[in-house]
């Protein structure tokens, strides 16, 4: 199978679980463990590949955030998993401030040197240096004999 087609494959695959969590009011504990890195590693690439990680972050939480890494690192994406702490721990002292009444104000707190930081990041991220739908693919098909 070609580079592309596994992505396609993938992508198609994780999306079911993306769609099991919105349809049920128990969101993501209507998944299992695996669902839930297969989603969030969904949530991840769609918005990261958009915009950013910051847009992931502020659009699904610290809760798929922590899936993510989950799902990273249980399919060996190193690279893209201390990417992303490194840019979670840019905001990270923003957790409790007060100012903050929804994820989309973290942005607005950010100094400059941090949204500079993000977005060196975000380069690194998009060069997928880490292949994250080729190892996903990998992994959920072969160690767990999903099929895809």
């Amino acid at each position: 199978m070609s580079e592309r087609d596994i992505q396609d494959v993938w992508y198609d695959y994780a999306l079911t679980f993306v769609e099991k969590k919105n349809r049920s009011a128990q969101g993501w504990t209507a998944l299992s463990q695996t669902e839930q890195e297969i989603a969030a590693l969904w949530l991840f690439e769609a918005d990261v590949y958009n915009g950013g990680f910051i847009q992931f972050f502020c659009n699904w939480g610290e809760e798929a955030y922590k899936f993510a890494c989950k799902a990273l690192e249980t399919i060996g994406a190193n690279q893209v998993l201390s990417n992303v702490k490194q840019q979670y721990a840019c905001f990270e002292h923003l957790e409790n401030d007060s100012r903050l009444t929804w994820l989309w104000d973290i942005p607005k707190y950010l100094e400059t040197e941090q949204e500079e930081r993000l977005d060196e990041l975000d380069q690194q991220l998009w060069n997928n240096e880490d292949q994250v739908a080729e190892k996903a693919y990998a992994h959920y098909h072969d160690e767990l004999r999903i099929r895809l």
